[in-house]
């Protein structure tokens, strides 16, 4: 299974729109992997996680075929994860095929839904270019030779969802926009056996650990926690892949600082453009 991660900034991307601050400043200087633009991430040309507002640039920079691609999983309904106006863009009277293509599947939360499509007769509904399969936390569903399951993140609602996506003997959990995992996910993923191959967490706070409770994201400190506990439990194993994304300028943590080995501390830290296979 192969992971692509087209943006791996938090809501602001790296550098911010009117920031000046240290992090921000560097990364203007420096480009490369310092610059970060809105998480999203692509799965064997197969599944588009997310469809921000830099879906556009990320055609653009990494030469994508969107209509290729069979689905897209929606974690939330914020404005850094789905920008619904774009996928407009796949209705017949803005995409010209010469032959019809098979539709798109969005899938996510009853929120997502309600997102797409305002009032009773939502754009997808209209020549069914785009099509919404709604999901249900811890409820296994299959696409292709694809099983997806999403998880309820810990995100100051229950909306969100992190999703655990198998295909054969390979199992992804992507899991951005979430503080350390409720129990339920915990007992959930040991019940059931899984054994995860790449886990990518959300690292929003970067180096910034906020004490005395949760902020509805993680910094690398909770990376390492979650990291521990799956292995300890046999979630993981000493060959599974950890990854640090949706990194946010006010984390204080520039790519060239956070990949040290003093500082990562065997968490990956992901830059836009990587690519990985497990």
């Amino acid at each position: 299974m192969k992971i692509k991660y087209l943006g791996t900034g938090a809501s602001e991307g790296i550098p911010g729109l009117f920031c000046h601050c240290p992090v921000c400043e560097y990364a203007r200087q420096q480009g490369g992997k310092e610059i970060r633009t809105r998480a999203q991430a692509l799965v064997n040309e197969d599944i588009l996680l997310d469809f921000g507002p830099d879906t556009y640039l990320h055609l653009l920079r990494y030469q994508l075929d969107l209509a290729k691609i069979r689905a897209c999983l929606v974690t939330h309904t914020h404005g850094d994860h789905l920008f619904e106006n774009e996928l407009l863009m796949r209705a017949k009277n803005f995409a010209y095929y010469e032959e019809e293509i098979p539709p798109l599947y969005v899938f996510g939360s009853c929120e997502v839904e309600d997102a797409l499509a305002p009032g009773e007769n939502g754009f997808f509904t209209e020549d069914g270019r785009v099509r919404f399969n709604e999901l249900a936390a811890y409820k296994e569903t299959a696409f292709g030779d694809y099983f997806i399951t999403p998880l309820p993140a810990s995100h100051g609602t229950q909306e969100p969802f992190i999703y655990l996506i198998r295909q054969g003997d390979r199992t992804l959990l992507y899991a951005h926009d979430t503080d350390y995992f409720y129990e339920g996910v915990w007992e959930y993923l040991q019940e059931n056996k899984v054994k995860i191959n790449l886990a990518s967490l959300d690292c929003t706070e970067g180096t910034r650990h906020i004490k005395g409770g949760h902020s509805g994201h993680m910094d690398l400190e909770r990376n390492r926690a979650v990291r521990e506990r799956m292995l300890e439990q046999g979630i993981a194993d000493g060959k599974t892949v950890f990854v640090a994304s949706h990194i946010c300028h006010g984390g204080r943590m520039s790519h060239s600082e956070a990949v040290k080995p003093e500082i990562s501390r065997g968490i990956v830290i992901a830059y836009d453009g990587m690519e990985l296979e497990v």
